[in-house]
């Protein structure tokens, strides 16, 4: 039976961004299309010099979108980097990343503020693999893409909301063994800079099965 999508909104702190956004008079200008983000990949670079038929992780492609307010080339590839880094760890932590059947998903927002973190944990079914991990022995990537869109104030980035899809296939080890299902997560997060980088303080996800 094909899942119903489920959404969660968490976004109470935008009102801070909001504000930001108001007291900017300037039009939104384009972004860049630049590719793949040159954070960190998720998986092992040198995964793909492998032996077996395992294929490499899939990496994340990361895109600018709009920019409202001025800020410099150069930052502007910095912080798309920056921020799909930060939402790659929630996708690994959360979905990807781990040994299944899994249970514990505690881990599973790092970059979370702690008011994002205590409602990802009240909607770990939607923000993690909670509701399947226990019953499938498999997760692999099918589609990671992450578009940036940024506000900044005189030359420097104060917020971002990352417009995201993720989709990935799992197989059930444990009471479907061998069923393949693919599931879809899309939305936007939220994040505001800090001293330890990009954090998440809100998010608008919906999660479904997908044919």
């Amino acid at each position: 039976m094909r899942m119903p999508p489920v959404r969660a909104v968490r976004r109470s702190e935008l009102l801070v961004v909001a504000i930001l956004s108001a007291a900017l008079s300037v039009a939104a200008c384009s972004g860049d299309d630049g590719g793949p983000a040159d954070a960190p990949p998720s998986g092992d670079a040198g995964a793909s010099t492998a032996t077996d038929n395992t294929p490499p992780p899939l990496e994340t492609t990361a895109t600018l979108g709009k920019v409202r307010g001025q800020l410099p080339k150069g930052k502007r590839s910095k912080v798309r980097q920056q921020v799909a880094h930060a939402v790659d760890e929630w996708f690994d932590a959360a979905y990807i990343g781990g040994d299944y059947p899994r249970t514990d998903y505690s881990d599973s927002w790092p970059g979370f503020t702690t008011g994002a973190k205590a409602d990802a944990e009240d909607d770990k079914s939607l923000m993690s693999n909670f509701d399947s991990g226990r019953v499938i022995s498999s997760v692999e990537a099918i589609t990671r893409k992450v578009s940036v869109d940024v506000l900044a104030v005189r030359g420097h980035a104060q917020g971002a909301t990352a417009r995201f899809v993720l989709k990935f296939r799992t197989v059930g080890g444990v009471k479907d063994d061998d069923v393949q299902r693919k599931t879809e997560v899309r939305g936007r997060l939220f994040l505001t800079p800090s001293a330890d980088g990009w954090r998440i303080f809100g998010y608008d996800v919906t999660k479904g099965a997908v044919a």
